[in-house]
């Protein structure tokens, strides 16, 4: 019986953008549940490891086995309030104690990249969705930061936001591997963004 998860933000990726009380519940965990690149840099040789690899039935069986004797942590991309298996876990263990350590969001540590505030921007995602038509609406002045994936690129995004009204020449930045020593940052017009094909695990912002 699950009787205690402990969700943890990492960040972008890159160790340094952890916050130091993701960094101390990771090195007491007796089990690490993570993606595999997570499990590879911060789990430790002597701890448990269960890779997530989209077989959530899996993982649940996982949790129950393990939770009931082990310290669990649960290693989440970004900030786990931010599309992340948060949401999942809460509803597959609705009686279960969950405690969230929250860490930076990708989209927190792009806005700084280009030294703009995020208070007035909207946070939306292509990432496995895909935002309606109203969300997408163009106003003068608008703000806007989505997550990518493979099929839904940056550049399919700036195309998307050309046939809901924005204006070609409405300024884009599209930014990689946020944190990663070959992190990379393209800035131009949605026109232009539209061209630049392999940002595919971006993040896309968007300022009309």
């Amino acid at each position: 019986m699950v009787t205690k998860l402990v969700v943890v933000g990492i960040g972008p990726g890159s160790p340094e953008y952890m916050i130091p009380a993701a960094q101390k519940e990771i090195a007491t965990a007796d089990a690490v549940v993570g993606g595999r690149r997570a499990l590879d840099t911060l789990a430790s040789e002597w701890q448990q490891k269960i890779p997530i690899t989209g077989k959530l039935g899996d993982l649940k069986t996982e949790l129950e086995r393990l939770s009931e004797h082990l310290r669990v942590a649960v290693l989440v991309s970004g900030d786990p309030g931010y599309y992340s298996l948060l949401g999942w876990l809460k509803r597959t263990f609705p009686d279960v104690a969950i405690e969230v350590i929250p860490g930076l969001s990708s989209v927190q540590v792009a806005f700084a990249r280009l030294a703009e505030t995020w208070q007035d921007a909207d946070w939306l995602s292509f990432h496995g969705r895909t935002p309606n038509d109203s969300e997408l609406a163009y106003e003068p002045g608008r703000k806007v930061a989505f997550l990518t994936d493979r099929k839904q690129s940056g550049a399919f995004i700036c195309r998307v936001l050309m046939s809901a009204g924005w204006p070609k020449e409405a300024h884009v930045a599209m930014l990689e591997r946020i944190s990663y020593e070959d992190e990379r940052k393209q800035e131009g017009t949605l026109e232009e963004g539209a061209e630049w094909p392999d940002f595919t695990e971006a993040v896309v912002v968007v300022q009309g």
